[in-house]
């Protein structure tokens, strides 16, 4: 297993939609309620700026021992949020990692806000063409109809996201360096999550907030 840093070649924002027959049927979490309580506590202004205190009460963000390392974050719809576990324990012991927890949570609350759980979402995938998510890799079994939001929605949280750190007067340069580092890395990101795509945006909607 990598050691996670701020730059690490593997970073995207999952956001999926899944179902099955077996209601009993859970992505693997980790036991950490001092940790989950920390990650709410960065969410929290997140979702105030996003609109949604009001429901602030009925997020919640579990911690997630994904199998593929560079899934760092997941929405599926309800205010429910999965958070890379490997990545909310480096948050508190780095400022990187930390923006890097921000970006996703933003991300995240994003395809919340926007309801993306709610509408049509792409073709599900038996297998990973171009290294697309499938179930197995957020540990669940293969049984389970995993879906990846299109890449619209993905770029869509991207934009949303980043309008509410420029609500919270955050840095956007620190959003399109994530980016960068992945690039740097030759992370090209999937299918959805495309680097390339996804870092062009940032330093668009970064200039148009400088502006």
């Amino acid at each position: 297993m990598r050691k996670l840093q701020f730059f690490l070649p593997a970073g995207l924002a999952l956001a999926a939609l899944f179902s099955s027959s077996c209601s009993s049927v859970r992505i693997p979490t980790a036991s950490d309620y001092r940790l989950e309580r920390q990650v709410a506590d960065e969410a929290a202004p997140i979702i105030r700026v996003a609109g949604d205190r009001d429901q602030s009460w009925s997020y919640r963000i579990h911690l997630a021992d994904f199998p593929r390392k560079d899934i760092l974050g997941m929405n599926v719809g309800e205010r429910s949020i999965y958070i890379s576990y490997e990545l909310a324990r480096a948050a508190f012991k780095n400022a990187n990692s930390r923006w890097l927890l921000r970006q996703i949570l933003a991300h995240e609350v994003a395809h919340e806000i926007s309801g993306h759980a709610h509408g049509g979402a792409t073709p599900a995938y038996d297998r990973a063409p171009h290294g697309v998510i499938t179930a197995a890799d957020i540990g669940l079994p293969s049984s389970v109809r995993f879906q990846n939001y299109s890449l619209d929605k993905e770029l869509e949280a991207d934009r949303v996201g980043m309008e509410y750190w420029k609500q919270l007067g955050w840095d956007c340069g620190i959003w399109v360096n994530i980016l960068r580092g992945f690039q740097s890395r030759n992370y090209a990101g999937d299918a959805f999550h495309p680097t390339e795509d996804r870092l062009r945006q940032a330093i668009q909607a970064c200039k148009a907030n400088a502006s």
